[in-house]
Parts: C-alpha cells; structure tokens; sequence
C-alpha cells in the first residue's frame, strides 16, 4: 500500500511539473532562508559558551553616576577582582585583562609592523578562557614578567613557523618579549580576541595599581550565580571602604558628602555568556552585537517558513478542482476517504521531502555570500551533525504534514456524484481562508518592506548627517609619535602642497575612544565633578577639525597662556550650568588649573548611538609631546596625487617605516558596521520574502481563474472586453494587498519605533515610505497575476464553455 501510495504521488508530481516546481521551490526558498538565518541566529547565542565554566564567570561593570549625568562602564578598577576575591568567600576566582595600548609597534629583524589585537593578562588567563595552547605550560606561561603568549598566525608571520617556544619579539614601549606559549586564535563566537597576550606583570605601574577611582582594568571573577545578589549587595561595602580614604585624600570631603553630591557607583556582574548580546557599554572590548537582532531575524525566520507553507495551501487548493474528477473515480472505484487522504498526505510529504534537499542545496551554494553578508564564519559542516539532521527531517516531515492536512481532507471530502456531474463548488466556500493566507503574506512582506526602508534610510542619515566637524576632509596619519622632535619639520612639508590645507598633532580622533578624567569647577562647589572626555592635540586642532566656536576664541600659539587654557564643548557648559563659560577654571584630580577661553559648538565625537557628552579640548606644541596621530585637511580634488605626497614626505622622515593612513569617515562608518550588516541581510531576506509571497498571489490566481471559467466564458459572450475581464479577475487581489497593507502599518510603525530608539539621533518614520509599499505591493501582485487573468480573458468561449 505504501508502495502505492509513493508511485502515485510521484505520477502525479511529474505530470504537474510547473505546478510541482513552484510548489517546491517555494518550499526551498523559506526552508534555505531558515536555516541560515536559524544558523545566525545560533551562533549569535553561542558566543562565549565554549570557555570553561562560563555559567559561572562574570565581568564586573560600572554604572557610574554624576550630579548631572552618567555613564556605563566596561571597565572597572584595576585593584577590584583582587580584592573581591580575597575578602569575599563567594568568589573563587579572578583575573584581569588590559588592552588600552591602540597600536603596539613590533620590530623584527629591522623591520617594522603594527599591532592592535594586544592584551596583557594576569597569570591565571587560562583558568578562565578556552584558549588552546598549542606549545608551553598553562600552569607558568604568564607567570614571569615579559612573557609573551602568540596566535599560530603570529608565530607564522614572525617566525615562518610554530616553534618559537625561547624566541623573543621587541614590543616597543613595553620591553623584549620573551615567547613562552602558542595558541590558536580565540573562536569568532568570543567578545574578544588578540594575537598577542602577555603578562600584566610586565608594567609594574598597572599590576601594583591600587587606586579604585581609574577605571582601566577589565575584572573577571568566577562564583555561583546564586550568589550574585549577595556579592552585589557586599561589593558596595568593600568599594566604600577602599574610595573613601581616596576621595578623603583628593576632595577633603566624606563618602557621605561625596554621595549626597549625586555621585554614585553601581557596580553589577555581567554573566558571560550575556556580554555580546546584552552590553553595549563604553569601553567594550570589541563592538557587540543585539538581542534585539537576533530575536527579530529568528522572527523574520519564522514567517518566511510560514509564508511558504502558506503557498503550498493555496497551490495545492488552487489545484484541488482539476483533480475534481480524479477523487471522484477513486470513489467510485472503492477508495475510501481515510486511503484518500493518506495519498494526499503523501504527495505533501514527498514534496517537503524534495524542498529540504533543494533547500539544503541552496543553503550549501548560498552560505559563503551569507557569510560576508552577515560577517560570519559559519561552516556547512555545522549543517550535517546528527541533531541537525534529524531536526531538518523530522521538521520536513511534520510541515508536510501540518500543510498537506487542510487540501487532503478538502480534497478526500468531495462527493463523487456532485463531482462527476461537474457541480463542484466546495472551493468558494473556502475563499476566506485562501484569502486570509494571502493578505499574511503581503502583511508580512510589507513589514519586511518597510524595515528594509527605514533602515536605510536611517544609515544614510548617518553617513550623511552633519558631525560638526569636516569628517569627508580629513586624513589621519598613525604613529606620529614615530617623528618625535621633526613633528613641526614635516607639517611645514606637508603644508607645502596647495591641497592640503591645514595639519594638526592629536592623541585621538572623534569615532576612536576618547578617555579623559574627572574635573571640578574651582570658583564651584568641589565636589561636584564631572567626566570630561579629553582631546589633546597642537594650536591649530579646532581649525584643521573644523570646529565653530561660539563662545571665546581659539588656541593661539603666539599666546603663552594658552598652554594652560582649555575649551570646551557645549555639553561642558551646560552641565557646569555655565550662562558665561569664557574666564571660568576647570581642575582635574592633582592636576593644574585650566582657564577657559572658548566654546565650540557640539559635534560627534561618538557614534550616532550616544548622546553628545561634554568635552575638553587642550593643546601644546606639537614637538613638546610627540602626538599619537597627525591629522591632515585636504581639498577635495587631486585625492591620490596628495597621499602620494604625504608618502613621499613621510619616507623623508621616516624612510624604514611604511606610511599608514586612514581616512576619518571610513573610521566613523566601521562604528555601523553591526547596522550596515544588518540591513543587508534584512533586505536579502525581504526581498525572498516578497518572492515567495508571489508565488501564493500566483497560486490563487491560478485558483480564481480555474473556479471562474464558465462566468468568463458567459461574460464574454454577453460582450465583456478583455481588459474588463483582467480588472474583474484582478480587484480581488486588490482588495487583498489593501486589507494587508492596513494590518501591516501599525505593526511596522511600532516595530521600527523601537528599532530606532537604539539611537540618539535618528530620523522619523516617514508617512510615505507606507504609501510607497501599498502602491508597490500592489503593482508588484497585479503583474504576479496578471498571466492567469490575461490567460483566462483570451481563451476562446466557445471552447470554454463547451468545456463545462
């Protein structure tokens, strides 16, 4: 019987083959698009589960406050792990990571390479992380100051090989390296990596640092998570105890002053395996991703699958009435309707079937453009484990089940008298389901379409909203610091050339992390301090930025004074709640007083995600200290003439060492790129969202023609004109796509609204993006049926209706 039933099925799938095409296709598109999006999605909740013990491990972070504003911190005193571990019973591990080096300049045999992938660790790194170490013992590897852990990679391009065990590296800055372990790269699914790990001992100044009011140090320890409550609770005990007779020391006021001035520290413990998903913080060690991502693709997953179940309804009701006479003679010959609805069953099933290995196909050709798109690294072979596997077979055959059970039953319920007398109209009374299924696709597709819009529209307003300064204009030169006392020297050289316009020495620029520290108002209260992120860099910085002063003026280099001024930004003023800012005296923790002799107008010196903070711009001359970047102001024109200037400048100088440049707009769009990725892979899956919701507004037009022949026949005889017969034919769906876009407008309004929250500055959802989806979905679902309504408009009445 089974037999039979796999025989007949197939008969009846290769004599239907544009039917069973559509069909499958259908079905492979939403189960390729689910597998790789549940793909994504899985990778996105793995990160960090690989390393030992991670239920148990925690990052400490800080929510700090200030009289007048706040901040979040990744990073936490470099004294804290330590000293939780050693005064609380709860915790039975810690360890600590730093990487505030940017660029470490390592040289080799004469040669010179820049590397930023630098952490320094404490000795018991490999206790709480699932690096693999290749060569040396995990025991002493970091124990020694100046040893130095290395990625295969490394080893590879440093050595030519994996045994380096007793070779040494020059780190510049930090000391000779001596290499004493390899380790393969950390998994892509880690909040951090690095290529070089050494041990915290090395810099005495940081591993003996015992000051809790710096927040250099990223502090992990290890306890139950039952016991997080408690220790949060014991934490603030501890930190009292240990700030106290800091603040005493530097403001000359009490713990209770301190906090009944509005400063407070919150310190809460991150699990570990939350970090990527959950922490967007400053100071993170690497850009994260968002919960709220991953939980909107694994929704897009899902209605892509059902809207392709949905198809195989339509398509297999649409086909329901030429197969009319077929249940009718199988009734009449003996076959029971419980046989009848097995065949049906069967066919769906063998069709599901046929789907995964084209969808598994697809999924295979299709995961390496995936994976640029969504920057993964996913690998086919996570596909083919026994548990996905069996998943994908036991899901095709329970789909084809759950969308074969509705036209196995329509289909097995005909009456065989009714049917071979040609008086079938069971399928019209089912209209408001199929129509139903229809405006769930385009509902789904127009929220689809409408994400794609908005989130477009959202990355093109920030590349092209205005930063306040020139960003399209300026060029960063890296390892400045490389020219020491010929800084001045080789701006003077550079400035030689007509297309560049101004230069300027800086520590950082907007788009990198800006550090600063705390200053106080010195006519004001002191204990009211502020965080105030610095800019360093020479006299002529505001205007090679292009920054607007508002208040004041800018440095001046023929004014000796101004090695002690300061200007700050907008932000600053307001929450010192300055009316006068010009004349008034900033003061950082035992540091000199700065006179404020200008306000520049707020510019972004963050990403689009923050708010604007207060900021403080101070400057020197550029040889007294040798500036980490040079920024350079060209014109627009000449582009590649000028680099090749500032190369050949540069080789004057420098003539061992290879000029690295960025451009600052590039270095602004890499702090999107988590957006950028998504909207690409959003639009993809959109756009197969509306395919596949195409084929259903085909499916049912195939449907409605077949239903409605002998009525196009008669209304053809009685004089009705082709073209009145397509918009007879076409206004249901119409109707359709209209009654969709209605239910899909809210929903996507309110779905984008809180997409867009994610962002200080965003735009608004604009009325017409919804217009613009109706007409195109309707467009786009005219020309889908338009084959079947034209069809049916020409066919002959004659034949039509002898037909009947």
């Amino acid at each position: 019987m089974l037999r039979n039933y796999f025989k007949v099925a197939l008969r009846s799938i290769f004599r239907q083959k544009a039917y069973a095409f559509i069909n499958i296709f259908g079905l492979a598109i939403g189960m390729c698009c689910c597998l790789l999006i549940v793909s994504f999605v899985v990778d996105e909740l793995s990160y960090d589960k690989f390393h030992p013990n991670s239920e148990s491990t925690f990052r400490i972070a800080l929510d700090r406050k200030f009289p007048d504003n706040g901040f979040q911190y990744a990073r936490s005193p470099m004294p804290m792990g330590m000293t939780l571990y050693n005064e609380l019973p709860e915790i039975t591990a810690a360890t600590r990571l730093y990487n505030s080096f940017g660029s470490v300049t390592i040289e080799k045999a004469d040669q010179y390479f820049d590397e930023r992938n630098v952490i320094a660790a404490d000795s018991n790194f490999f206790d709480f992380f699932g690096a693999k170490l290749i060569l040396g013992d995990v025991e002493t590897v970091l124990n020694e100051p100046n040893s130095l852990v290395i990625t295969t990679e490394m080893a590879e391009k440093y050595f030519g090989s994996t045994d380096v065990i007793g070779k040494q590296l020059e780190m510049q800055n930090i000391g000779q390296m001596l290499v004493k372990g390899v380790v393969e790269p950390l998994p892509s699914n880690s909040h951090f990596h690095f290529d070089f790990l050494f041990s915290l001992n090395t810099i005495p100044s940081l591993y003996n640092n015992q000051f809790w009011g710096s927040y250099v140090a990223y502090n992990y320890v290890k306890m139950e998570a039952s016991s997080v409550p408690i220790v949060e609770r014991k934490l603030q005990e501890v930190l009292q105890r240990n700030m106290e007779p800091q603040i005493q020391s530097i403001l000359g006021i009490s713990w209770q002053q301190y906090e009944e001035a509005g400063n407070a520290h919150r310190y809460f413990f991150q699990p570990l395996s939350e970090i990527h998903l959950n922490s967007n913080l400053q100071w993170e060690l690497e850009p994260n991703g968002s919960a709220s991502t991953v939980y909107l693709f694994a929704g897009i997953s899902a209605f892509i699958l059902l809207i392709a179940c949905v198809n195989f309804i339509n398509l297999a009701t649409a086909r329901s009435a030429n197969r009319a006479k077929e249940v009718g003679m199988r009734k009449v010959l003996g076959a029971l309707k419980g046989q009848l609805v097995f065949q049906f069953l069967a066919e769906s099933i063998i069709m599901c079937l046929l789907a995964l290995v084209l969808a598994v196909g697809m999924t295979a050709l299709l995961l390496p453009f995936f994976n640029e798109l969504a920057g993964k690294s996913i690998e086919l072979n996570a596909f083919f484990t026994p548990l996905v596997l069996f998943s994908m077979l036991g899901f095709s055959l329970l789909l084809g089940v759950a969308a074969g059970l509705y036209p196995a039953f329509y289909l097995s319920a005909f009456k065989s008298v009714t049917v071979l007398k040609g008086k079938l109209t069971g399928g019209a009374k089912n209209s408001w389901l199929r129509n139903g299924l229809v405006i769930f696709q385009f509902a789904v597709s127009a929220i689809l379409v409408v994400g794609t819009i908005v989130i477009y529209q959202q990355l093109q307003y920030m590349n092209e909203k205005s930063l306040g300064f020139d960003k399209d204009q300026l060029v960063v030169i890296e390892r400045a610091n490389l020219l020491r006392g010929q800084s001045n020297p080789f701006k003077s050289a550079l400035l030689n050339n007509p297309n560049i316009l101004e230069v300027s020495g800086v520590n950082t620029i907007p788009g990198r992390q800006v550090v600063g520290g705390t200053f106080t108002d010195v006519t004001g209260d002191a204990s009211d301090r502020f965080l105030l992120p610095n800019l360093r860099g020479d006299y002529d910085l505001i205007s090679t930025m292009g920054l607007e002063v508002v208040e004041g003026r800018a440095f001046n280099p023929e004014v000796v004074s101004d090695s002690s001024a300061v200007i700050i930004n907008e932000a600053a003023a307001r929450i010192f709640k300055w009316e006068n800012p010009i004349g008034k005296q900033l003061q950082p923790i035992n540091g000199p007083i700065y006179n404020v002799i200008g306000v520049v107008k707020d510019f972004h010196f963050e990403s689009l995600h923050q708010e604007i903070g207060p900021l403080a711009i101070f400057a020197s001359n550029l040889n007294a200290r040798a500036s980490n970047l040079i920024i350079v102001k060209t014109n627009s024109a000449n582009v590649k003439s000028t680099l090749d200037f500032m190369d050949a400048q540069w080789k004057k100088f420098i003539p061992d060492r290879p000029l690295a440049y960025r451009f600052v707009n590039e270095e602004f769009g890499a702090l999107y790129q988590a957006e950028q990725r998504s909207g690409k892979v959003f639009t993809s899956f959109s756009v197969l969202a509306i395919i596949i919701a195409c084929l259903g507004a085909f499916g049912l037009a195939a449907f409605l023609a077949t239903q409605r022949t002998k009525e196009i026949g008669v209304r053809k005889v009685l004089g009705a004109s082709t073209f009145g017969i397509v918009q007879l034919l076409s206004k249901d769906f119409v109707k359709l796509i209209l009654i969709a876009n209605l239910i899909a407008v809210p929903i996507a309004y309110l779905a984008m609204k809180e997409w867009l929250q994610n962002f200080a500055y965003s735009i608004d959802v604009n009325g017409y993006t919804f217009v613009f989806v109706a007409i195109g979905s309707i467009l786009i679902a005219l020309i889908t049926v338009s084959y079947h309504s034209i069809r049916a408009a020409l066919n002959n009445p004659a034949d039509t209706l002898h037909a009947e």
